[in-house]
């Protein structure tokens, strides 16, 4: 019997994590919430315009850009890895779509849907791809890389309660389920353990 691979084993707790989570606050605002939202109202206009260029430039359409590089390389290059790397990019990044399901009531009046958060969904799945691309590709910058990746999701979760569009739960759940198919994802298109690339990926 075949055991199965541990970053699949945590990918799917944390999808499952996500989903818990997702199921839990869709009807009822947790206090945690209701408190962060709080202090992000009293937030000084300084703050709240920084959380605005972080989210303009920490955006879905960063993902839109880097999933059309990839695959526009990749064919180009006919570079296996790299095609492999988009399709990680849009299935980790589909986790979005989790929101018409939970149907969850944003803390100010949206169009969209609050679970989870289109931008941390967005942000995450390109910090991710980056960190396995590194992983893959430079293994001796991934401390970096994963340094960097977390830096860039924690302003956004941090950018999107701020601007109160979203609950923190709302970046919470995105990071849950964005890492935990991605994960399962990674592990499925042969891109983990990072640090190992095939004579065929480096041509």
């Amino acid at each position: 019997m075949t055991a199965v691979p541990v970053g699949v084993l945590v990918g799917v707790a944390l999808a499952l994590a996500s989903l818990v989570l997702g199921l839990s606050v869709h009807r009822e605002v947790p206090g945690i919430d209701r408190e962060l939202h709080l202090v992000a109202t009293e937030l000084d206009p300084n703050v709240t315009h920084a959380a605005a260029v972080v989210s303009f430039v920490l955006s879905p359409g960063l993902a839109t850009i880097a999933l059309l590089s990839l695959a526009l390389r990749a064919l180009l290059a006919k570079d296996a890895l790299l095609l492999r790397a988009a399709v990680l990019l849009g299935v980790s990044w589909c986790t979005v779509l989790a929101r018409y399901g939970y149907r969850r009531v944003r803390p100010v009046e949206h169009p969209q849907w609050s679970y989870p958060s289109g931008h941390v969904t967005a942000v995450t799945a390109v910090a991710f791809t980056g960190v396995v691309l590194v992983g893959r590709l430079a293994h001796r910058y991934l401390r970096h890389a994963i340094a960097l990746a977390a830096t860039a999701v924690v302003l956004i979760a941090a950018g999107r309660v701020a601007l109160e569009v979203h609950w923190f739960t709302d970046t919470v759940g995105a990071v849950l389920a964005t890492t935990g198919v991605g994960l399962v994802a990674a592990h499925a298109l042969r891109l983990l353990p990072l640090g190992v690339v095939s004579r065929r990926e480096q041509s």
